[in-house]
């Protein structure tokens, strides 16, 4: 008996928070391993190539047409057992943050607010606020779509970078979707915040609920409404430099904006590309937004995707020229 329903003629346009993308052949919800399964023998049967979509919130996808099927998983149960909370990859992650400082279990506050879904944070280890997601991962459950069989991925083989997981590589993209995530937090924690943009709201004596409130609160004032504007968040990774690049920048820019990062350091994209003078410029109907750097918005909702590429390869290669630093799109090209 068929439970799940094949859709034809959606748009990427419709689906992801960029408001722009071609036309898909096939989509399909699903919300279990059982429903899952059916949409890939759907594909194997019509020899389809699969896309796996969350809230499409970290994508810039191609105005060509997808010629294949895309998979949206939509269960979103959770669980807390003691410290540890497993939730649905289909969940939005905000929910999720929500259910845990409700239940005061603190390590997720700071990523308050981040759009997209439980399933997606993995993928490219989700951070803000001097927090980042594998900071406190458990586990999680993947659905191996070649060989229809669910696998289990630890801290250690999920390869988590700034940014990064394994399920960014060739090997794994699109070759695994992910089912649940659990994360080890801590019941009635401490929280630690050292990040700048919330000194002024938070003190040492916060409550990760009143920590909650400010990143919504600072995200809310510096950061683009998709619904207003599409856009996808940070559209560029910070740059990670050595240390002799970092003296160097130091020495011509004393008001940069340079952190530590493990043996390296890390500048802020936002402030090279203000800068470099591309903060509220546009290209077409995209555009730099105003209110911050890092994001590029669909200024008009109008843009194709091409207008959105284009300008952050100019923004690439004049931040390049200006102080021999390469960004890397933190946003994953589709389709192109």
């Amino acid at each position: 008996m068929t439970m799940i329903k094949i859709e034809e003629n959606k748009y990427f346009k419709d689906l992801t928070t960029f408001r722009v993308g071609g036309k898909i052949k096939y989509f399909v919800e699903v919300k279990d391993v059982e429903e899952t399964k059916e949409a890939l023998v759907f594909a194997k049967k019509n020899n389809l190539i699969i896309f796996i979509l969350g809230e499409g919130s970290d994508l810039l996808v191609s105005d060509n047409g997808f010629n294949g099927i895309v998979i949206k998983f939509v269960g979103d149960s959770y669980k807390i057992d003691g410290n540890i909370v497993t939730a649905q990859a289909g969940l939005s992650w905000d929910k999720l943050v929500d259910i845990t400082v409700e239940n005061d279990l603190q390590g997720l506050e700071c990523l308050s607010g981040i759009p997209g879904t439980v399933g997606a944070s993995p993928i490219q280890n989700i951070g803000a606020y001097g927090a980042e997601m594998s900071n406190t991962f458990e586990k999680l459950e993947a659905l191996n779509l070649e060989k229809g069989k669910i696998e289990e991925f630890d801290k250690e083989r999920c390869e988590f970078g700034y940014r990064e997981s394994i399920f960014k590589t060739k090997e794994y993209w699109q070759k695994y979707l992910i089912l649940s995530v659990s994360f080890k937090l801590n019941k009635g924690g401490k929280p630690t915040v050292n990040y700048d943009s919330l000194k002024g709201l938070v003190n040492k004596s916060s409550t990760i609920s009143e920590i909650r409130e400010a990143v919504i609160k600072t995200r809310n004032e510096r950061l683009e409404n998709p619904k207003e504007h599409g856009n996808a968040g940070s559209f560029f990774q910070n740059p990670i430099i050595d240390k002799n690049k970092k003296q160097e920048l130091e020495d011509l820019y004393p008001d940069i904006k340079i952190f530590p990062f493990g043996e390296n350091f890390k500048v802020f994209a936002g402030w090279l590309i203000e800068k470099a003078g591309w903060k509220g410029r546009v290209h077409k109907e995209a555009g730099v937004s105003p209110k911050h750097a890092l994001i590029l918005i669909n200024r008009t909702n109008k843009a194709t995707a091409m207008d959105i590429y284009e300008l952050s390869q100019k923004i690439i290669d004049d931040v390049s020229n200006k102080f021999g630093v390469e960004m890397k799109r933190e946003v994953q090209l589709i389709n192109f």
